[in-house]
């Protein structure tokens, strides 16, 4: 052991950097598609033992960043340089500073932690390191409109700290994630205390594994469900001349399904605004009563008061009003234009759904000038969408990704979670599997179902437990035929949110840095 610790204190710079870097680069394979979920700990506890021994752990910590982030979200630059039209030093260029900005997140982590420490006591290692950590991954959350991807917690979906999601949300496991690589650290820099920490992460582990199963949902109605995946290539789907044929295809495929209670349809599926294609939505909406049937489409929304667009989830066909303290039973509504059984996307995507400086950056590349990049943003008081009898909480693509926005949308009448994405942008790489793992987080915080539609994949429906129960083959026209049960209540996290584990953080970090700091 002295001779690892003294091989750590001896390392050049250029070596420490290097080491940094590449226990950065380990980590995305920690997330899905990869599921290696010791890897995140490790990784960082190797982070924090390398910064004991250096004189700039922020630089450390940036430096682990761009390792991290530079493959993490590497499907950005698909997104630019495959889909975009970016030319390939452009979409280099702003991939560099996307994950640049990024990796000041840990290098802040690491300076705010090592910067007043003056020595590495368990409580550094267990509780103020941790801190410092947690806060500035909230600030990532959140800060510049957020950007909460590849979040720490993600990568332990499958490990014993996701039993803290119902409770505490991503945020959260992450925060336990970070303590258990305190943990590891402190425990190969006092190898005297090895065996009660690791008595204390055996004894953790198996009372997660039980606290896990506790339900704080109930079983609602179940519906049969039909998913369909057109698989339509993005070279074409925003042509006028094609926009017909892929409406009838999709209704094809729709009415070929007769036993389903709803189909769903993904994200922007009518590459159109909901004006321009009325009469094929009511010709729809009566064939669906019909069948006793209803359908959730994405779709372009135009209020024509405000002259804004939204990117917007709307309903067809039947549909009744759940039977709640809130509202009145009622036997059949269908579709009705411009209604209130819609949802209009709150949190855009910046360049995709908003430029910001778009007189500036619009001229340099497609991509900044991409169909229907300059929509407006959802009220925030929206509410769920009403499909056949049950309460969706509504989400679409990007928006999976905030748990705190998710949870605000929830009440203790919603069935289950919808949201309808396009992963098409991202091609093969590890993003749309990224994004499906983000989604299963939802569903194990709020334990309810996730019901998740996509053009070319992953189209998927996850149970309560954050489980995949059924899954469409990616890159294939396909429509996914399952059965969800709904699930009604309230758990901790939906409750309370992130706000009792981020009290903690405020006070260990005050805590910390006006009582401990000189001990």
């Amino acid at each position: 052991m002295r001779i690892n610790l003294l091989a750590l204190s001896t390392l050049k710079s250029w070596q420490a950097y290097l080491l940094a870097f590449l226990l950065g680069l380990s980590t995305p394979f920690s997330f899905a598609p990869f599921d290696i979920w010791p890897i995140m700990p490790l990784s960082l506890a190797g982070l924090w033992l390398l910064a004991s021994h250096h004189n700039h752990p922020g630089k450390l910590g940036f430096v682990y960043g761009l390792g991290w982030f530079g493959y993490g979200v590497s499907w950005v630059h698909v997104s630019m340089a495959q889909f975009g039209g970016m030319p390939l030093a452009a979409s280099l260029g702003l991939m560099l500073l996307l994950v640049s900005y990024l990796s000041l997140f840990p290098s802040l982590a690491m300076h705010l932690a090592f910067r007043w420490a003056r020595n590495y006591s368990i409580g550094f290692y267990l509780v103020y390191l941790p801190s410092c950590w947690l806060l500035t991954e909230w600030l990532r959350s959140w800060l510049l409109t957020g950007f909460p991807w590849l979040q720490p917690g993600y990568s332990q979906l499958a490990s014993p700290l996701s039993a803290f999601a119902p409770y505490l949300g991503v945020l959260g496991v992450s925060a336990a994630t970070f303590v258990l690589s305190g943990i590891l650290a402190y425990g190969f820099l006092n190898p005297k205390h090895r065996l009660p920490l690791a008595a204390l992460i055996v004894l953790s582990a198996v009372a997660l594994m039980i606290v896990k199963p506790i339900q704080w949902t109930k079983d609602s109605s179940s519906l049969e469900l039909a998913l369909v995946q057109g698989n339509i290539d993005l070279n074409q789907k925003w042509l006028r001349k094609n926009r017909v044929p892929m409406l009838q295809r999709y209704q094809e495929l729709s009415l070929a399904q007769p036993q389903a209670d709803v189909i769903i349809w993904p994200e922007s599926a009518i590459a159109a605004t909901e004006f321009e294609t009325l009469g094929f939505l009511e010709s729809l909406d009566r064939r669906l009563l019909e069948r006793q049937q209803a359908l959730v489409t994405g779709i372009i929304a135009l209020d024509y008061q405000s002259n804004h667009f939204y990117n917007a989830m709307i309903t067809l066909g039947q549909y009744t009003l759940p039977n709640t303290d809130q509202s009145t039973e009622h036997e059949q509504l269908s579709y009705e234009f411009e209604g209130d059984n819609r949802y209009y996307k709150q949190h855009l995507l910046p360049i995709g759904e908003f430029v910001p400086f778009e007189t500036i950056l619009r001229p340099l590349a497609p991509f900044f000038n991409l169909p229907m990049s300059s929509f407006a943003r959802g009220d925030s008081t929206q509410k769920n969408l009403v499909v056949k009898g049950q309460q969706w909480i509504p989400a679409i693509c990007y928006e999976i990704a905030f748990s705190e926005l998710v949870r605000k949308y929830a009440n203790k009448h919603s069935d289950a979670i919808i949201t309808v994405s396009n992963d098409t942008w991202f091609g093969s790489s590890i993003g749309p599997e990224q994004h499906l793992q983000i989604a299963q987080m939802r569903a194990l915080e709020l334990q309810r179902p996730v019901i998740r539609s996509t053009n070319s994949g992953v189209t998927a429906i996850i149970d309560r437990r954050g489980q995949i129960n059924a899954k469409a083959a990616s890159f294939e026209e396909a429509t996914l035929v399952a059965n969800i049960t709904g699930a009604q209540g309230l758990t901790p996290f939906q409750r309370w949110g992130e706000r009792p584990l981020l009290y903690v953080m405020l006070l260990v970090l005050v805590v910390y840095r006006f009582r401990f700091k000189g001990k």
